[in-house]
């Protein structure tokens, strides 16, 4: 066997060993992925349930002035950070799954070079892809609507926490008055906050792109 020979078997032996290991990779990251999104729609449920069961449970006379200031400002801060802490949080998954289809690209390129191989053709035309430039980063999916949901989700957080922080505190809540003026505000800062987090997943489908991969 001669120096080439030996070269491409190794290079052979090199690319099923980056197969094995791109292929678990992509398995264990959608695994990942899954889990994420699970305990980010649990914990963003929480605080509907928390005010759900607070608004079953206390009547208005049973708090006090300082008490509804209290409760109001709290819910405002804690829906604001919430949702710039779930905004984080699905950008970091966006990167994962981004991550995630160059391991497939990946997979795929190694599959293709295999059923180039001479005597490939035994084995018929190959099942699974070999594109490399498939799947797509961006294009419509599971995945562009999980993203956009939880997006939405923590859109709403955001303005439902600058409502509260905006709102007449020491209303009770049958008397609660919701002014034009801070239904703009609670509107532009739900939209502020859902052109980002769309902007920055494009940005993020752009650079990966660019890169060419």
């Amino acid at each position: 066997m001669n120096s080439s020979e030996e070269m491409s078997d190794d290079f052979k032996r090199f690319q099923l060993k980056e197969y094995d290991n791109i292929s678990q990779a992509y398995f264990k990251t959608n695994e990942v992925l899954a889990t994420f999104y699970r305990y980010f729609l649990l914990i963003v449920a929480i605080p509907i349930t928390t005010v759900g069961l607070a608004l079953l449970n206390f009547s208005d006379a049973e708090i006090k002035q300082d008490g509804r200031i209290l409760a109001f400002f709290i819910f405002g801060v804690s829906a604001i950070f919430l949702s710039v802490i779930g905004a984080a949080v699905i950008l970091y998954i966006e990167k994962l799954r981004l991550n995630s289809v160059v391991y497939a690209r990946s997979v795929n390129s190694i599959r293709d070079y295999f059923f180039k191989m001479p005597g490939a053709d035994l084995f018929g035309e190959p099942v699974l892809p070999t594109n490399r430039d498939k799947p797509p980063f961006g294009g419509f999916g599971a995945s562009l609507v999980l993203y956009h949901v939880c997006a939405f989700m923590n859109s709403a957080y955001f303005g439902a926490g600058i409502l509260a922080l905006f709102l007449d505190k020491s209303s009770s809540l049958e008397n609660l008055n919701v002014e034009l003026s801070q239904w703009g505000v609670a509107i532009a800062g739900f939209l502020l906050l859902m052109v980002f987090q769309v902007c920055v997943r494009g940005r993020l489908i752009a650079d990966k792109t660019k890169k060419g991969y």
